[in-house]
């Protein structure tokens, strides 16, 4: 069966159920016996042979809204009604034989390994008549995670849910654009950031470069990294950010690894869109503490996820003193006992990437093309 990447977008996810009626974290529950009559007869009427086995009632702005739970031929079926007794959503159980090829390819071909626990379909429902939506398929991970992936009847991947991970921000991919900043990440042209511990050396460009990935426009940032002078990796990594959040997301990187000035690999490249992968969160418009997220969605190549564990943090660096920092702790699980620790200032971005600190920052004039 198919390996689950691990975490997925909870937001996302969360928002198209809620607003099919189907989930509500404020909902009552409520005796069958004691339905309202109008309820009780459309449910009786949409499944004359069903049995009844739970109901809840949730109130919201002055609407009372139902979900009764039938099972009907051996399988439940989640119903939402309103007060009137009418039917706006469907929520029906499934066999896995049941699902559309193209769901089972698309999960396939991203996912490997995993186990698949149950499988539903999502309806909506207008004038009686069922449209559906996606189908919610969920997963067992060998580690013993659990994965809600919601999957459009195409096989396109709109979201899903793993513990509180979150890695599926296409919600926000019509927003993006290729230049711009928000607080903690400037994806501006000309902009330098320069890092130093003993004899690495790190330098960051924003370069007036873009490259489609994933049919987005995405900034160049080029990243050289060297040791007593000479050069270990060169990598291209691409970003964009939105318009509507400030979120600045990562498309992927191409890698050039250096020994003795020669190129000897291209260890973590992956790019959006190719062989499953697509981007993750470099930086939330606005960090909130305890907030978890993929950085790199590349299943089996590149999985770093950060969780924002301190705001309001202080800091001192050779290019000066900030505050009112934000403090990352970077894990992956492509590497289980490994952690790294970012900080990133109000105004500059990263002012600290592990032993590595800040020594210079600010714009530059870049290079003029012949």
């Amino acid at each position: 069966m198919w390996k689950v990447f691990l975490g997925f977008g909870a937001c996302l996810a969360m928002t198209v159920i809620a607003g099919l009626g189907l989930a509500d974290a404020d909902e009552v529950e409520v005796e069958v016996e004691k339905l309202p009559k109008v309820v009780a007869d459309a449910v009786a009427k949409k499944y004359p042979k069903a049995e009844l086995v739970k109901a809840t009632q949730d109130e919201e702005d002055d609407e009372i809204e139902y979900e009764v739970t039938v099972k009907d031929n051996g399988k439940l079926i989640d119903i939402t009604l309103d007060s009137d007794g009418d039917i706006e959503g469907l929520e029906k159980e499934l066999d896995l034989k049941d699902l559309p090829t193209a769901v089972v390819d698309a999960l396939e071909k991203r996912y490997a390994k995993a186990t698949v626990e149950s499988v539903e379909a999502l309806y909506e429902v207008e004038d009686g008549t069922e449209e559906l939506k996606f189908y919610e398929v969920k997963l067992k991970a060998s580690n013993g995670d659990e994965i809600e992936a919601l999957v459009k009847a195409d096989g396109k991947i709109i979201g899903a849910i793993s513990e509180d991970w979150t890695s599926d921000f296409s919600a926000d991919k019509d927003s993006l654009v290729s230049s711009g900043k928000n607080p903690f990440f400037i994806l501006e042209p000309g902009y330098q950031m320069v890092f130093e511990d003993d004899d690495e050396k790190v330098v960051k460009t924003v370069t007036d470069e873009t490259k489609m990935v994933d049919g987005i426009e995405c900034r160049v940032v080029e990243e050289r990294e060297t040791k007593n002078g000479k050069l270990v990796e060169f990598s291209r990594n691409y970003f964009a950010i939105s318009k509507r959040t400030g979120s600045v997301y990562y498309f992927g990187e191409d890698v050039d690894d250096y020994k003795n000035d020669k190129v000897v690999g291209h260890h973590g490249s992956w790019l959006a869109g190719k062989d499953g992968a697509q981007f993750g969160l470099m930086m939330p418009g606005v960090p909130l503490i305890h907030g978890r997220f993929y950085q790199e969605v590349a299943p089996n190549v590149a999985e770093d996820r950060a969780a924002i564990i301190a705001l309001g943090v202080s800091i001192k660096t050779p290019a000066g003193s900030f505050k009112n920092c934000v403090k990352m702790e970077e894990t992956t699980p492509l590497e289980p006992n490994v952690k790294e620790y970012k900080v990133y200032a109000p105004g500059v971005g990263c002012v600290q990437d592990g032993d590595l600190k800040l020594v210079k920052y600010g714009k530059f004039e870049l290079p003029k093309k012949n």
